[in-house]
């Protein structure tokens, strides 16, 4: 197109329009890209649906009842129980019977959410029901021979007390004619039994013995007690349990003092945590009933079927090992939620336990590949995808050598049984979705970013040339200018754009 000194200013404004208008399209969607890379959409995304707000995904799933875990018993019979108590065996020995498997049935409820301050505060109801597909049987139909939990409480809760007391529950335990070891249906070894023992403690020194009958689970799910839990809702700490109280259930229990208060950091109960975790993220774990955190540890990583990493942890060693001090090395002590009984919890069979502290126990066999612990963990989203927790229920005695009854269990760590709790698989669920977060959106936002970065740089290519020309244009001006050409001399060719 032919340009004339008075049109050639019109020509190089409207190329210095277009020229800015493709720099600044270039440079945002540039920079579009640039901050996609760098924020990570996928998990902002993630964190935004996993947020927990009045009538929220998340909120609406907490409240609903679920089928949880599957806890598997095991029992440790004894089989020489005469030749244990004449002393002609020095050792006990015992055998494991099981499982004996129960889901665990749990809803929260009373639900007080507290947005403003990041809080969600519920009081988790749970409930057991039994999986005979998956046990050997119903418990009440298997008799086992074990150590009488009953005597051997009441006999480490008095022998710290005076001379006197001790003689009187000598000749309590004669007249009663308590046996050391007795035989007993699993059920009722499970979940309480009476005996004309604990009924006569309670009565006698009510302020030392809080019980009124004695069992495994009774004592882990006691249906006597409330808790309440407040966790965090927070990206940061989310599901991470702030405080548990205890209270005595009544019916005006909310109204009362909780019997206990606990404060926690950085410990959840094993099913959810906050999302984007990383290896540096310190977790505890706590299941109700066991009153003591699990500390774990990040043990690599493992390739999942949905195309992502998993995070492997396992319970440290320091879990075991905190209570050095009170003398249960290599078991956490319990006592202080278990009404002052010496109930300790140890890595199943002894596993990675000094074998000192059950020489005196034959039919201990630890093998890692059935009684380790492991958690499996999707670091994203932060849910757990598998768990296989496996923990021993020990009894750490005194000197119980007050009475012939219990002398020969003096100073002995004997163990009571031990639970295995499986998480239930969630693959078939969350499968797809996994899928999507570690295969299908990478690709997808990778693909959208290279698109957005080569459009970018071909917009400000284009801009680049269209400066280039704008110069040629301008210099074309100046010379215009300079010679004073007449209106009807040969005109001057300036293209801003090829026609």
């Amino acid at each position: 197109m032919a340009v004339t000194g008075e049109n050639l200013n019109l020509f190089y404004e409207k190329g210095s329009r277009l020229i800015i208008i493709t720099a600044i399209a270039g440079v945002t969607i540039l920079a579009a890209a640039l901050v996609t890379m760098a924020l990570d959409p996928i998990q902002l995304l993630i964190n935004y649906n996993t947020r927990v707000t009045n009538n929220s995904f998340m909120f609406n799933m907490f409240q609903k009842e679920v089928d949880g875990a599957h806890l598997s018993l095991y029992v440790f019979n004894v089989t020489n129980a005469q030749e244990f108590m004449t002393g002609e065996d020095h050792s006990l020995n015992v055998q494991e019977v099981g499982p004996f498997t129960y889901a665990e049935i749990r809803q929260n409820i009373d639900i007080d959410l507290d947005e403003e301050a990041g809080e969600l505060e519920f009081t988790p109801n749970m409930k057991l029901r039994f999986v005979p597909e998956q046990s050997v049987a119903r418990p009440e139909d298997v008799i086992v021979t074990v150590p009488n939990l009953a005597l051997l409480s009441v006999a480490s809760l008095v022998s710290s007390l005076p001379f006197f007391i001790r003689n009187t529950f000598k000749l309590l335990f004669s007249t009663l004619n308590c046996k050391s070891i007795t035989t007993i249906d699993v059920y009722s070894f499970l979940w309480g039994y009476s005996d004309p023992l604990i009924s006569q403690a309670y009565n006698i020194v009510p302020g030392i013995v809080y019980f009124d009958k004695f069992g495994i689970m009774d004592r882990l799910y006691d249906n006597k007690t409330i808790y309440r839990m407040r966790v965090g809702i927070r990206d940061e700490d989310r599901f991470s349990i702030k405080t548990l109280k205890k209270y005595m259930k009544s019916d005006n229990w909310m109204n009362e003092r909780a019997l206990e208060s606990y404060k926690y950091k950085n410990t959840y109960e094993g099913a959810a945590y906050p999302p984007g975790l990383n290896v540096e993220t310190p977790i505890n774990i706590y299941r109700l009933g066991v009153c003591r955190e699990l500390n774990l540890e990040f043990h690599g990583t493992k390739n999942m079927e949905y195309g992502g990493d998993a995070w492997i942890y396992r319970i440290s060693n320091e879990t075991f090992n905190r209570d050095c001090g009170a003398g249960v090395c290599g078991m956490m002590d319990l006592s202080s939620c278990t009404y002052g009984i010496p109930i300790t919890m140890s890595r199943t069979h002894f596993l990675d336990t000094d074998p000192k502290i059950y020489e005196r126990i034959k039919g201990i066999n630890p093998d890692p590949s059935k009684h380790d612990s492991h958690f499996l963990l999707e670091p994203n989203i932060g849910i757990s995808l598998s768990t296989s927790l496996s923990l021993q229920m020990n009894m750490n005695l005194a000197d119980l050598r007050f009475s012939d009854k219990t002398e020969m269990f003096s100073d002995l760590v004997l163990p009571v049984a031990y639970i295995k709790v499986v998480q239930q698989d969630v693959f078939d669920t969350l499968n797809g979705i996994l899928r999507t977060i570690h295969v299908t959106a990478p690709i997808t936002l990778i693909s959208i970013e290279v698109t957005m970065f080569l459009i970018a740089v071909a917009i400000l290519a284009y801009s680049g040339l269209l400066l280039y020309r704008r110069s040629k244009c301008k210099a074309k001006k100046k010379a215009y200018a300079k010679l004073n050409l007449r209106q009807n001399l040969p005109l001057i060719q300036c293209q801003l754009k090829k026609t």
